[in-house]
Order: structure tokens, then C-alpha cells, then sequence
């Protein structure tokens, strides 16, 4: 909900495939209904198309930006549905390498339309153009998602920091956890790798990690370290996210957790308050 209130699933086609995605995955989890991607997909057009009055407080350029990223969403599904479907259809839909070969795949394709081919001028089908090829850029290539999606059983490393007594007792908080953070729409599991892909992937993504860390010190569930490297290696061996390792690693420093000490008037203090409510019964 704070994603969609401050527009960051708007950001680029990545932020809005994730949106995507995740309102996929919540509809074929958490509902009876028959599984219809078709009519997925006709359902989500029709919502990314409708008048924005959600956002209407926000700047000129910022309302701008999130219209364009709407329009180049609805775009794709309108004429190129096709690869939304096949996406859809994969059993490891949720996964980087399922999401890197999608948004390569739109890339291709937006490059061989032509201005004269496009009458939607809003789209900036050239500024389009190179917004795909930098994003396909930046996200994980298949070579290193195959390597990663390998591992098995790699969530133990973090299991070993909850403090309850044998390995089956750690395993069953562990789970626990993982069942509060589906609910809650933080993540999504991505195939049977026994790993799972971060939703709150935009700004202040790493705070919410680093307060979920905190509380879960807090609250005497697991062991303190010191040690950030180790802290963010235990949560990369089942979180698949997209932040740079040494800002990563950052987030875990002392002094950064130190941070969240609860002060009213301190930006922190709503991760905070959302990590404590969200693991209130854990």
C-alpha cells in the first residue's frame, strides 16, 4: 500500500512489472477463484488505464512520469501480451531470471517499433527505448540466477540466529516468519529454490529489512552479531533483492541499526512501528 500511495511501483517498467506481479501472485495464492492469466492481464490493463486520481497531490513531473510508465505498461499489454503470458505461465514467474528474460524480451521488442508506428507520443518511444536497454543492464543476468538458484536448504545460515533450542524448533520460527512476510506481501517465493524475491524493492526497501533485523533482536528471537557482512550474507541466502551488496551490508552496520531508537520526530521510526506490528505474533 505505501508503494502504490508514493507511486515508486511506477519508477520504471521493472518497479511496475513487480507491481505486476505481485498482484498476480496475491490473486493466484490467496483466492478460490480459477487461475485465468488471460483474464489477469485484460483486468490489469484496464486498471493501469483508468484516470489517476490516486496520485493527483504529488509535482507536475512526478505525476507525469508515473502517467508514462502507466501508459508504456498498458502499451505492452495491449499489443505484446503475449510475453506477460508466457511469464506468467512459468512456474518461477516470481524469479530473476524469469523477470530478466521478460523485460529483456519487452526491450527487443519496443526497439524495432517506430515513431511513425506509435501514435501514443506521451510513451517518449526513443527516451522508452533506452530506459529498457539501462534497466536490462543493471538487473541480474540468467548466468548468475542459475547459479544462485542451485542452493538447497539455503535459508539454515539464517535459521542458525533464532535463539529456540533444536534445529526443528529454529526451522519452525523460520517458517513462521516466511508465512507472516507472504501474508504481508513482502515476498514472493520464487520456484522450489527455497528462495524468495523482496517486494519492497523501492525507497526505504533496505530499512524495512534492516528494522525486521532489529525487532527480531529486539524481541529476543535471534542472536546478536556485530558482524554486518555476516548479517546481510545470512539474509541473502534466501532474500533475492536488487540493492548493491555494500549498500546492503551498510544497512547492518551498528551504527545504522543504532538509528532505530524511536524518537517521534526520527524518519526511521515507521519501519519501526511497521516491523513490530508485523511481527506482533510471531
Amino acid at each position: 500500500m505505501i508503494e502504490e500511495l508514493s507511486g515508486t511501483f511506477y519508477e520504471d517498467d521493472l518497479t511496475s512489472l513487480n507491481r505486476l506481479l505481485i498482484l498476480y501472485h496475491n490473486r493466484y495464492s490467496f483466492t478460490v477463484r480459477r487461475n485465468d492469466v488471460g483474464e489477469f492481464i485484460a483486468s490489469h490493463e484496464q486498471g493501469i488505464s483508468k484516470p489517476d486520481w490516486l496520485h493527483w497531490w504529488f509535482g507536475r513531473s512526478k505525476r507525469d512520469r508515473i502517467s508514462q510508465v502507466k501508459h508504456r505498461t498498458a502499451f505492452t499489454l495491449r499489443h505484446n501480451r503475449e510475453v506477460i503470458e508466457h511469464l506468467l505461465s512459468r512456474d518461477d514467474y516470481g524469479s530473476e531470471k524469469a523477470i530478466y528474460e521478460t523485460l529483456t524480451s519487452i526491450s527487443n521488442w519496443v526497439q524495432t517499433l517506430s515513431s511513425e508506428a506509435v501514435a501514443d507520443k506521451f510513451l517518449d518511444l526513443n527516451g522508452w527505448k533506452k530506459d529498457l536497454a539501462f534497466l536490462v543492464e543493471q538487473i541480474p543476468k540468467p548466468e548468475a540466477v542459475r547459479k544462485r538458484a542451485t542452493r538447497t536448504r539455503v535459508s539454515e545460515n539464517f535459521q542458525e540466529q533464532f535463539v529456540d533450542g533444536d534445529a526443528a524448533e529454529r526451522l519452525l520460527k523460520f517458517n513462521r516468519l516466511m508465512r507472516i512476510l507472504l501474508t504481508e506481501r513482502w515476498i514472493v517465493p520464487i520456484g522450489d529454490t527455497d528462495t524468495y524475491r523482496y517486494c519492497k524493492q523501492s525507497k526505504g526497501g533496505r530499512l524495512y529489512i534492516a528494522a525486521l533485523y532489529y525487532v527480531l533482536i529486539e524481541k529476543g528471537y535471534i542472536k546478536m552479531t556485530v558482524d554486518a557482512p555476516q548479517i546481510a550474507s545470512s539474509f541473502n541466502s534466501w532474500l533475492v533483492h536488487d540493492f548493491e551488496q555494500s549498500s546492503f551490508i551498510k544497512a547492518f552496520q551498528a551504527e545504522e541499526l543504532s538509528q532505530f531508537d524511536g524518537r517521534e520526530r526520527n524518519p526511521r521510526t515507521k519501519y519501526l512501528t511497521e516491523v513490530r506490528l508485523l511481527l506482533r505474533d510471531l
